[in-house]
């Protein structure tokens, strides 16, 4: 017997909204991956709701996919994992510019220059084109004072680090 394309595409069974206990075992792994975060790390109640809804998202697609299955049940995710992937978003959703003095993490051109760094100086002039082109140097704190080691970064290779991210690790 041959199957059509459309027959090979439409899904076995129809779609349905999420089950409450989908959404509870969701919500309880949410919490548990917030648990794994610095009591320092905050973010915006907004971001938080946005996470969630993600998280939740990919749990229950994983779910009726078979993909959750618990093989390393119990088993932590290393330090830091789980706050990496929050500033990321964090940075991704604030929408806002860097500014003078923040902490920015850079992910340009210069692979071997990924990393944290402060926003020691902004340079803003007019394209030819007319059109505003914002530059960045940044910087790191070394014997107590800011040196700037990249200059003319663009703002694409740059995400914004929260407010209360640990200064130590700059």
């Amino acid at each position: 017997m041959s199957m059509t394309r459309l027959e090979a595409i439409e899904p076995k069974y129809p779609a349905a909204s999420p089950s409450e206990g989908e959404e509870e075992q969701a919500e309880a792994a949410f919490a548990s991956v917030l648990a794994q975060l610095s009591p320092r790390f905050g973010f915006r109640r907004e971001v938080r709701e946005l996470a969630q809804a993600l998280f939740e998202l990919g749990w229950i697609a994983g779910v009726r996919t078979g993909h959750t299955w618990p093989s390393l049940m119990n088993v932590p995710l290393p330090d830091g994992t789980v706050q990496e992937v929050m500033r990321d978003l964090v940075g991704a959703v604030a929408g806002v510019p860097p500014r003078l003095g923040q902490k920015v993490r850079y992910e340009g051109s210069m692979t071997g220059r990924h990393g944290n760094y402060w926003i020691a100086h902004i340079e803003a002039r007019l394209s030819l084109s007319g059109r505003p082109k914002v530059h960045y140097s940044l910087g790191e704190v070394r014997n107590g004072l800011l040196r700037p080691v990249l200059h003319n970064v663009h703002a694409e290779s740059l995400t914004p680090l929260p407010e209360d991210f640990d200064r130590d690790t700059l």
